[in-house]
Formats: structure tokens, C-alpha cells, sequence
């Protein structure tokens, strides 16, 4: 996932409103939203089947949500390179499965590659932001924050485009359980991220036409590679209720498929 967008604000009906967007290689299978995980049977969240893992899961049980970004190492390197132990998708797994404040508290953060994983319900949203060499533990303030794969980088394309315009129509429903449908619960954010999609994509540095501000990703890496936005979630809670929706074509807003959590 390259992009979470976070609203976040403890005193709203609906404290927490999040944007998810995944990118990842077309050809690395995953199943879509379910409960796919026995050992975690309060989880609702993709899989990813190449290791199992996940990308942003929901706590159906403490209305919490964990989501994960590849993060950018201290010394430069690209994120992919080098082999790890364990893989960045159990984190938040991981940290669902901590009750207490700690999302890490178990977790021996050098078995990783760098990542940077948000853990947040209605009263708080930590960053965690580990880079191979120093772990970052930072609450969100209150307000809409953007997190990219250079963790709260407010000088980063992406950022500088859309959190204004995010922050400005971030939704509050009042009501969130009885909430029908995506539109009464994220109202115009639906609507920006079917913007986004139909606009120039980012290409991830990969040359060509790509706009770095793009919020959607489309690359052609060659030999039938293809690097792009797969999926895009969304999800809402307060401290009782969470809510989720999914979708595998922002561009139409009919797309989105409210998850039974």
C-alpha cells in the first residue's frame, strides 16, 4: 500500500475516517476483504497469498484498524532489496492482537524490512515508522494526515496535492452504524478518489508520462510487468462501530462493496 489517508479528530461523531490506497505488482495474487486468518478470528482485512499477510485489516471486536506501508531504508536503498525473516504483512496482524497501547510490543522490528504502520481507533493514531535503523513512534494529531511510503513527508507530491482538498470534505457522519452505503459514510471522498483514478497515474519513477502527484499508480515495467493500484479501502469508526468498503475500480463510484464486518 503506497498512500493512507487518515482523518482523524477524537471529538467528531465519526472519529476516524480512512483512505487506503494499495499499490502493488498485478501478477502478486491476494483474496479480497474476509476473515482469513483462524489465529485472528476478529480480523477483517485483503490477503495477500504469496506470504500471507495483510495490508490493512480492521478489529471488528475494538472498532481498530492496522495498515501497512513499505517504508524507505535509512541508507537510500530501494525497499525490496535485501531478504528479512519475517514479512511486513503480519504486522498488522500483529498489532490488532495487542490490547494495550503498544501496537510493537512483541515485535522485534530488525526481522523487517523498513515499513511504517498506522494504529489507530476513535481515541488515538500512532505511526509507527521503522527505516533498518531507528523506530519513529508518533501519534497523529488531529486533523488529515497523508502517509506515503516516506512516512508523514509533507513536502511529497502526493501530499501536497490532495490532503488539502481530503481535509476540506473530510466526512463525520453522526449515526455511523445505521449509515447506509459508502456515499453516507465517506460522502466526497468517494468522489476524489474516482478523480484521482481517472487522472495521469504515478508511475513510480519509471520515466515516461507518469505525474508524480497522482494518487492512483499505473507503471509498465517491461516483460508484461505491471505496477499499479490494485485495490483501494476505506473505513470509518467510532468507538463502538467500524465500517468498510472496498473496491478494485475507484474510478466508478458504484464500484465500492460495503464489507460485512
Amino acid at each position: 500500500m503506497c498512500t493512507v489517508i487518515v482523518g482523524f479528530d477524537p471529538g467528531a461523531d465519526t472519529p476516524l475516517v480512512i483512505a487506503a490506497v494499495r499499490d502493488e505488482m498485478r501478477d502478486r495474487p491476494w483474496d479480497g476483504p474476509g476473515r482469513h486468518w483462524p489465529d485472528h478470528p476478529d480480523a477483517v482485512g485483503g490477503r495477500d497469498r504469496s506470504a500471507g499477510g495483510t495490508w490493512l485489516a480492521v478489529d471488528t471486536a475494538r472498532a481498530r484498524t492496522a495498515a501497512l506501508l513499505n517504508g524507505w531504508p535509512w541508507d537510500g536503498r530501494m525497499p525490496w532489496e535485501g531478504t528479512y525473516p519475517a514479512s511486513r504483512g503480519d504486522l498488522p496482524l500483529r498489532a490488532l492482537a495487542q490490547h494495550g497501547r503498544d501496537a510493537l510490543a512483541e515485535v522485534d522490528a530488525g526481522r523487517y524490512a523498513p515499513f511504517h504502520l498506522l494504529d489507530a481507533d476513535a481515541h488515538r493514531a500512532v505511526l509507527h515508522s521503522w527505516d533498518g535503523r531507528r523506530l519513529d513512534t508518533r501519534p497523529l494529531s488531529a486533523g488529515v494526515s497523508v502517509i506515503v511510503n516516506t512516512g508523514l513527508d509533507p513536502a511529497a507530491p502526493r501530499v501536497v496535492r490532495h490532503r488539502p482538498e481530503f481535509a476540506r470534505t473530510r466526512p463525520d457522519p453522526a449515526g455511523l452504524a445505521a449509515a447506509p452505503d459508502t456515499g453516507e459514510i465517506w460522502g466526497d471522498w468517494v468522489d476524489l478518489l474516482a478523480a484521482a483514478a481517472r487522472d495521469t497515474p504515478r508511475s513510480a519513477g519509471t520515466g515516461g508520462a507518469g505525474d508524480p502527484s497522482g494518487l492512483i499508480a499505473h507503471a509498465e515495467l517491461g516483460d508484461g510487468k505491471v505496477w499499479a493500484t490494485g485495490s483501494v479501502t476505506l473505513v470509518a469508526a467510532d468507538a463502538g462501530t467500524v465500517r468498510h468498503a472496498f473496491t478494485t475500480d475507484p474510478a466508478d463510484s458504484r464500484s465500492w462493496r460495503v464489507v460485512d464486518v
